[in-house]
């Protein structure tokens, strides 16, 4: 029944989400909508699950920042900053909450946590916090407590305090003291808390942005943002401390601390505006680069979507284990971080960034953790609880979320492009997929841009196995399609959208077979 059509594949996994204003801009397969999915296996697939850790924090303060923290090797704890002005660590397992410090303002803070200490033999690992608000803190070892540094820079004051610390070349260095916002400080060699005893304090571009708001240890150097602009490279190479110099490598400055990232070789950051950019060594010059990540794929997506004025709460993460780029923000008019933004850089040679979004969790601290050896996604909510995230299960917490993806709209002249503009018979629609679970995927078909059709599409799990009672459609072991479902209609433009939300299914299309005919007359 099907002589004389002609079957129109459409790769999908390939390619992932753009938010560009023109759909004539994006490649067949490309989405306008991807969402609580992943592209780990270049397939659309649901996104890993999520997954309550220990017990909630008694009280059920918003977790507002957390570390992965190591005191003693192979001791494990949680450390977290919570919206009821307390530091507090768990016991290694999400529970056991124990108060380090109380009393602190939590309004207009911007916590962030570096782990150091173990300078020379024998001295404890330390635990430092920062928010550019409150006295800076640090823990020895598994302690009870947060004590004030023993040894700060007289400028830090009041409340004019430094937003973070950051370990480069065995130093402990802070900046972001709202009285001196350019300086950066450095602590000794053999003292993480002591910045006084050899006192080091160099401005940083004095004439630019605000103030020092973040930093990474990079390649020789130190990588430094301002806010709302400026980015520089604090080439520290030299033995002589004199020779050390400070060049300015990008334009975009970052909102907060937790907005910078290394990735393998690079580093990633995002600017106030929502734009993401990374940063590369150079042989050439001996220096750094910097380019925009964002802005071809996405166009003005992360800034219609995204809430700027949260921005500088934001985390970056960078999930080693499967090359993918987590950013925990707010969704615009939100003061929530119910957001997370994903860029997966498997395939960055052929393709490019592939980016997606997820917006079922409430990630007020999303953070790495330890577990099984793999430093694995994890965040804490707002009313206390830690969550394991991209777990193989894929529920939250046994409830379902929404997996959904949307097609731009095509006329298919990037194949044949005899038929641009042109009016098409629709015929069938087949799913290519992994037989993971047996799921009814629904399946929407918009012609020229009105949804005119819903099919409940099904997919099995497992292979395929004899005896089959006819008719059937047979696929490959790790691939099946489905039985062609009859399209109704024609158009010029076709579009389709996938919907799924029960909970604990594991849905991989790796793509879709249309068949169509040019309509007589055309």
């Amino acid at each position: 029944m099907w002589d004389g059509v002609t079957p129109i594949r459409i790769l999908l996994g390939r390619d992932g989400l753009y938010g560009l204003k023109n759909t004539d801009r994006v490649p067949l397969g490309g989405l306008i909508q991807l969402r609580n999915a992943t592209l780990e296996d270049n397939t659309l697939r649901t996104a890993g699950g999520a997954a309550k850790l220990g017990t909630a924090i008694p009280g059920a303060p918003k977790i507002s920042a957390a570390v992965d923290y190591f005191p003693t090797t192979g001791q494990q704890r949680t450390v977290v900053m919570a919206s009821d002005g307390t530091l507090q660590k768990d016991d290694g397992a999400g529970g056991g909450w124990a108060t380090l410090l109380s009393g602190l303002t939590a309004s207009g803070a911007v916590p962030f946590f570096t782990p150091g200490g173990g300078e020379v033999l024998n001295n404890d690992r330390l635990l430092f916090y920062a928010d550019g608000l409150n006295q800076e803190r640090v823990m020895v070892a598994d302690g009870a407590s947060f004590a004030a540094l023993t040894s700060p820079p007289a400028d830090w004051a009041g409340t004019n305090r430094p937003s973070a610390f950051v370990i480069h070349e065995g130093y402990n260095w802070a900046f972001g003291n709202k009285n001196a916002p350019h300086l950066l400080y450095r602590s000794l060699h053999t003292n993480h808390r002591d910045f006084t005893t050899t006192r080091f304090a160099v401005p940083i571009f004095s004439g630019e942005g605000e103030y020092l708001v973040g930093g990474l240890s990079y390649k020789g150097g130190l990588l430094l943002w301002k806010f709302p602009e400026g980015a520089y490279w604090y080439d520290t190479r030299n033995a002589d401390t004199n020779e050390w110099r400070a060049f300015k490598v990008g334009a975009g400055g970052m909102p907060g601390p937790g907005c910078c990232v290394l990735i393998e070789d690079d580093a990633i950051w995002v600017d106030p505006y929502g734009g993401v950019h990374m940063i590369s060594a150079t042989t050439a010059t001996g220096s750094v680069r910097a380019q925009d990540l964002a802005y071809r794929k996405l166009g003005r997506f992360i800034p219609d979507q995204i809430s700027r004025e949260e921005l500088p709460r934001a985390n970056l993460i960078y999930y080693s284990d499967k090359q993918q780029l987590w950013l925990a923000c707010a969704a615009t008019g939100a003061t929530t971080k119910n957001r997370r933004l994903i860029l997966d850089l498997n395939n960055k040679g052929e393709v490019g960034e592939r980016w997606s979004f997820e917006d079922r969790d409430t990630n007020e601290a999303l953070f790495l953790r330890k577990k099984a050896g793999v430093l694995r996604p994890a965040m804490g909510d707002d009313v206390g609880q830690l969550w394991e995230l991209d777990q193989v299960t894929r529920s939250k917490d046994g409830a379902g979320y929404t997996f959904e993806w949307w097609l731009a709209d095509t006329d298919f002249a990037q194949l044949v492009p005899g038929w641009a503009g042109k009016l098409k018979n629709l015929h069938y629609l087949q799913a290519l997929h992994v037989p993971l679970s047996t799921v009814s995927h629904s399946i929407e078909v918009w012609r020229d841009g009105n949804l005119r059709q819903t099919l409940a599409v099904a997919l099995s799990g497992g292979s395929v196995s004899f005896p089959l009672t006819l008719p059937f459609t047979f696929g490959a072991e790790m691939m099946q399609v489905t039985r062609p479902r009859r399209l109704r209609g024609q158009a010029r433009r076709l579009a389709f959208r996938g919907l799924s939300t029960v909970a604990a299914t594991d849905i991989s299309l790796s793509g879709l077979i249309v068949g169509v005919t040019l309509a007589g007359g055309t």
